[in-house]
């Protein structure tokens, strides 16, 4: 009886699980737009702290981190204005030096492969390239005003965040008289520090790494340089694709423009990857730290799961979705075992390791003990029993 139960339960979360992930992905109307003013909120609520400890009255501080926000969307617009307008000037010098560079290494595989004259081995790539491009454009724009047009609604999220944020705790307290309210204002508080400090962090080494690839542009002459400067910026927030996307992207833009100066080309690829590898793989983990205590696959699955609901805006929003998501697991009893699969298992593994050494530790005190003991009873056996030796 008690295992069908259990199956029941297992049974009634997948299926809540299955429901919540449906109910997400079709209201993205409502709950995306919802889940970017709790990032917002994250973001300012330590800035409107700040401000009101330095003596700022609460509305001024409120006025002013509403005033910060508007400004970033605003910039945003501006920045996603002059992108689109600079990449459709470009669009038919790039596509007419794509197509050659598929014409060359066509030739060039089919010298190696030594195929007969007139087959084309990438017959199939040979299309319009620049309809292609004005596309993807196409479908980038809808999905910014599909953003730009939900600012109104996200300004009004956030303003009502930060005006009830003191009065979370007293509701808790009448909510839940029984000190209830003590174990969910402490998760609320954690996790409200824990994402605020990645955010803040986050935000410092993105744009360390915009700055670095604007320059190392500018200094390689590379076409796009602000773009590229800001899209690392941006991309940086997506845990280890968004470096691949923007080094990839870098290095094709290298390509087409450079080709056949190879050294150019190598030298803005070599100069791009330790841009990334210094920063997000050396020295953004090392401040980082264990911050968030999430595994490395499940910070992946959570990309491509938000990614597959709410999109790109999905695969921003997805390390500090499962970070929360993991502290309130841990919170709660029931769900104990599901933060600890989603934890990065470094204080487990120090936790075992510990307990491995103390165990062997005692065991070979154990040994000792019984060595000595047998030691002492042999030597007991060797005397009289008046204490004098034998023989």
């Amino acid at each position: 009886m008690a295992v069908a139960d259990k199956s029941m339960k297992t049974v009634v979360y997948a299926a809540g699980i299955v429901l919540l992930i449906v109910v997400l992905k079709y209201g993205a109307s409502v709950t995306l737009p919802l889940m970017i003013s709790l990032f917002c909120f994250f973001i300012l609520s330590p800035f409107v702290n700040r401000m009101e400890k330095a003596g700022f009255p609460r509305w001024l501080a409120i006025l002013l981190a509403m005033a910060v926000l508007v400004m970033v969307f605003f910039m945003a617009i501006l920045f996603f204005s002059f992108a689109v307008n600079t990449l459709i000037s470009e669009i038919p010098r790039y596509s007419v030096r794509i197509s050659m560079l598929i014409s060359r290494f066509d030739v060039w595989v089919s010298e190696i492969l030594d195929l007969q004259t007139g087959i084309s081995f990438l017959e199939s790539f040979t299309f319009n390239w620049q309809g292609l491009l004005i596309n993807i454009l196409s479908n980038v724009s809808e999905s910014a005003v599909s953003i730009f047009s939900s600012a109104f609604i996200i300004f009004i999220f956030v303003l009502f965040l930060l005006m009830e944020r003191r009065s979370l705790i007293p509701k808790m307290k009448v909510a839940m008289p029984n000190h209830g309210w003590i174990r969910w204002a402490v998760m609320f508080e954690r996790i409200n520090r824990q994402i605020s400090k990645y955010l803040t962090v986050k935000a410092l080494f993105s744009l360390s790494t915009g700055v670095l690839f604007y320059l190392a542009a500018i200094a390689t002459r590379l076409d796009f340089a602000f773009i590229i400067g800001v899209l690392a910026f941006i991309l940086n927030f997506i845990p280890t694709i968004g470096s691949i996307i923007i080094t990839v992207t870098t290095i094709c833009i290298a390509l087409i423009q450079y080709y056949p100066d190879y050294a150019s080309i190598l030298y803005v690829s070599v100069l791009m990857a330790s841009i990334q590898i210094v920063l997000g793989n050396i020295l953004d983990p090392r401040v980082q730290g264990n911050r968030l205590n999430l595994s490395p696959f499940v910070i992946l699955v959570s990309l491509a799961l938000w990614g597959y609901i709410w999109g790109i805006i999905g695969m921003f929003l997805a390390v500090p979705i499962t970070a929360g998501l993991q502290i309130m697991c841990d919170n709660v009893k029931p769900l104990k075992p599901i933060a600890v699969l989603l934890s990065s298992g470094k204080q487990y593994r120090k936790q075992i390791d510990t307990e491995e050494r103390q165990r062997k530790d005692r065991y070979s005190r154990e040994r000792v003990a019984r060595r000595l003991s047998r030691m002492q009873t042999g030597s007991e056996k060797e005397r009289s029993p008046d204490g004098n030796p034998q023989g």
